[in-house]
């Protein structure tokens, strides 16, 4: 239960961090590649690099540089049919932690998906300080085009959620 209530939480909360003012939009967009944590000065890549970064490691089927940008206690909702996830929420597979959404990425990285990865373009639509949306398109302008929009919360340096949302295949004419 506990798991189904952060789930709805984290989901409604990326949300509606996504719906943020575009003035906020302005912000991060001014922001560099690399910012300063404040507490600590580490440097920490920004929402651009991680994502730019991901891509680049899903595209190559590196699990492990797919999974270096993950908190330890990130959780990720994807739609059912992937991989088994830990708790169906509404047509949704949830995976907790980052031991769990390794077995989604390993899926999504092998060499049955490599084609599709290799095909995908993406586009970045900065949403606040922490919220980012990837829309994607894989195999774009053929009859296997499948696209779809990731939400992102990325906060010092990890993406701590994310959820994926695939668009219904376009009606055949």
């Amino acid at each position: 239960m506990r798991l189904l209530l952060a789930a709805t939480i984290l989901s409604l909360g990326a949300i509606a961090a996504c719906s943020a003012d575009k003035s906020a939009n302005n912000a991060a967009d001014a922001s560099a590649a690399s910012t300063a944590d404040t507490a600590g000065d580490i440097a920490v890549d920004s929402a651009q690099v991680i994502l730019d970064r991901h891509v680049a490691e899903m595209k190559a089927g590196n699990l492990e540089g797919v999974m270096a940008d993950y908190a330890d206690d990130a959780l990720v909702i994807a739609p059912q049919g992937i991989v088994p996830g830990e708790a169906n929420v509404a047509g949704f597979n949830v995976f907790d932690g980052k031991a769990n959404i390794s077995k989604l990425f390993a899926v999504l990285t092998n060499k049955d998906n490599a084609a599709g990865m290799a095909s995908m373009t993406v586009t970045y639509e900065p949403k606040g300080s922490d919220a980012t949306l990837m829309h994607w398109v894989q195999f774009k302008g053929t009859p296997q085009e499948l696209s779809g929009s990731d939400v992102f919360v990325i906060r010092n340096g990890k993406v701590i959620s994310q959820t994926v949302l695939v668009n219904p295949p376009a009606a055949s004419k």
